[in-house]
């Protein structure tokens, strides 16, 4: 699962929008200027009554500033709620009483990484790294974002079982220098050999790339597999020998 984010005062990048081949972010938090939040919103809704053929996910602000009343003002809508800065369930407790949709969580404070499976609620479904905030909050300087850095693989290592074993879905960082697509090609092979299910995007060539190293497997083949399992028990096939463990992972890849 890729997306780009959107900046909801940039009518602009809205109307491109349903030509992107992924999931919109449509933000009104970060990226949005303070004096631009209303506009932002407005816009939103405008761009969400043209009945968009897209998933889309709108990252709300705080709820210490305007974050309950956009979800209050889009609710009406099919979307789905990014909820930024959660420390704990119990402080979010008002957005399940306010509506049933689908629930994203930011992980960038500090309590919220190191008790990811303590933010365990049927409407959450998916958990973002916002790996820069994380580090703030740590004391730690941008600059040990590096591909060797033990540090940070542990970082992501945590984020992605923790998010696994409660049945999240774990999206990584969005990587900000938009230029470099050679880092950003990397930083997704490393974030997908770790099960992170894909990242942020802030350009549509970033998009491009996310969404070529995060493409599905062979669906087809894993058809195949489960199809024959299923009708003639384990069997060998390529040099690979399909007994239970391989049936159930390529079936799990169908139900994805």
């Amino acid at each position: 699962m890729n997306y780009i984010m959107i900046s909801g005062h940039n009518e602009k990048h809205l109307l491109k929008a349903n030509k992107l081949d992924g999931v919109i972010m449509l933000n009104l938090e970060d990226g949005v200027p303070k004096n631009k939040k209303k506009v932002a919103l407005e816009n939103i809704i405008q761009f969400l009554k043209t009945k968009p053929n897209k998933q889309i996910v709108v990252r709300t602000n705080d709820f210490n500033e305007s974050g309950l009343d956009e979800i209050i003002a889009l609710n009406e809508f099919d979307i789905a709620f990014r909820i930024p800065k959660v420390n704990s369930l119990k402080e979010i407790e008002r957005v399940f009483d306010l509506t049933k949709k689908d629930i994203h969580l930011s992980i960038e404070t500090k309590e919220a990484f190191f008790n990811i499976k303590k933010l365990n609620h049927s409407q959450i479904k998916t958990f973002y790294l916002g790996i820069l905030d994380l580090f703030d909050e740590l004391k730690l300087n941008h600059n040990l974002i590096q591909f060797d850095n033990p540090l940070l693989n542990k970082i992501l290592v945590d984020f992605s079982l923790e998010s696994l074993y409660i049945d999240k879905i774990p999206i990584g960082f969005v990587y900000q220098q938009y230029k470099d697509l050679d880092g950003f090609r990397k930083w997704c092979e490393i974030q997908k050999q770790i099960g992170i299910k894909g990242v942020g995007c802030i350009t549509p060539a970033q998009l491009e790339i996310a969404n070529e190293i995060f493409k599905n497997e062979d669906l087809e083949y894993a058809k195949m597999i489960v199809k024959k399992f299923e009708k003639e028990g384990p069997f060998t096939i390529d040099g690979l020998y399909v007994d239970e463990p391989i049936y159930k992972n390529y079936k799990m890849m169908l139900e994805k």
